[in-house]
């Protein structure tokens, strides 16, 4: 950007100079002219002659050269021809501005019509002449005082509508984050009871075995301890479908669902005794 100044004013100088070298050829020419110059001429180079005699006063003569003589002449020649042309264009001229005058008259003979009609009309809807220009100012202000009610309006019930919607948001998304919760803490439930059946199930097969193995328990404390123990896994296997079937509810409405991962004997899941 510094470069391009400099280089702005660098021209900007430039030019001023040229246009005063300029102007000091031009006055050096008009000084030169006022000098007074001795030319020797012959005989057959003087052209002013007066009677066949050289006039005893040159004060009035001009000095120039045969090839500015000849275009002088030519220069005549040239200059009757323009004045020809301009003498047409005159004419044409002339015809055009008659064309014009008559159609100029015709316009305003027309603008007139126009004008008493517009002063009819005003004079039978107001009673009097009205300014045309203030009139349509004050329909134009009016029209835009309109327009920026509407305009007040359609922001005020597009902020309503807006507020409307962020509460309607915000409650779905208070919703969404409870029934989360809650299928999350339903599906941590059926993962300690999916463990306490499995170790359940492995008790019972144990008792099963030591049921065989041993001798001399009776029949009846056996015969108990399997009814306990096949009922408590009943109890656990209604409660995880109900668990169940709460959280396919859930899954419905729409919640998201964080699985726990469940493993089989989980020796930290606990559920219901362990009869011995």
């Amino acid at each position: 950007e510094a470069l391009v100044k400099k280089e702005k004013i660098i021209d900007g100088a430039l030019k001023s100079t040229e246009q005063e070298i300029q102007q000091f050829q031009t006055f050096k020419q008009q000084r030169l002219n006022e000098l007074h110059v001795v030319i020797t001429l012959k005989m057959h180079q003087v052209k002013c002659l007066v009677g066949g005699k050289l006039p005893p006063d040159l004060s009035h003569t001009i000095v120039f050269t045969n090839q500015g003589l000849r275009r002088l002449r030519e220069r005549i020649d040239e200059l009757k021809d323009e004045k020809e042309e301009l003498k047409r264009n005159q004419k044409q001229l002339k015809r055009e501005h008659v064309q014009l005058q008559k159609g100029k008259k015709v316009k305003e003979e027309r603008l007139k019509e126009l004008e008493a009609r517009a002063r009819d009309v005003q004079m039978l809807k107001f009673g009097q002449e009205v300014d045309l220009d203030v009139l349509e100012k004050m329909s134009v202000n009016k029209t835009a005082e309109e327009l920026k009610q509407q305009l007040k309006k359609l922001e005020a019930k597009n902020a309503r509508e807006l507020k409307a919607w962020q509460v309607q948001i915000d409650e779905a998304a208070a919703e969404l984050a409870s029934v989360t919760k809650q299928n999350t803490e339903k599906l941590e439930r059926v993962a300690e009871l999916t463990s306490a059946q499995h170790r359940l199930e492995k008790e019972l097969n144990s008792t099963q075995s030591r049921m065989v193995a041993e001798v001399g328990p009776s029949k009846e404390k056996m015969k108990a301890e399997r009814e306990q123990l096949v009922s408590l896994v009943k109890l656990q296997a209604r409660e995880m479908e109900a668990l169940k079937a709460e959280i396919n509810m859930l899954r419905r409405k729409g919640g998201h669902v964080y699985t726990p991962v469940v493993r089989r004997g989980n020796p930290g899941a606990t559920a219901g005794s362990n009869p011995q």
